[in-house]
């Protein structure tokens, strides 16, 4: 499964950096959020891994997720999630 997210900001870039730099912001940017818990490495720094839950309707997802890139000039932190756990199976998220 693939899943693109979009979200316009209307605040200046520094600012944008400031709030995703705060996990306690987490979920008005990943929508469906239960649980977001750092497994290695510092919040939002390349190479962190975490431990992503996610909730659509009634079923709950969970992944693994990599901070791959994060760019001083474009403050938007890279994810890549691993494979994910479904309560009915396993998906690619």
């Amino acid at each position: 499964m693939k899943y693109t997210n979009s979200i316009e900001i209307a605040l200046p870039r520094e600012r944008v950096a400031q709030l995703l730099a705060d996990p306690a912001h987490l979920p008005k940017w990943l929508r469906g959020l239960v649980l977001h818990e750092p497994l290695s490495g510092l919040h939002g720094q390349p190479g962190t891994q975490s431990r992503v839950v996610l909730q659509s309707g009634k079923r709950k997802f969970e992944c693994t997720e990599t901070i791959t890139r994060r760019d001083p000039a474009d403050p938007i932190r890279k994810r890549r999630f691993g494979r994910a756990r479904a309560n009915t199976g396993s998906a690619a998220c």
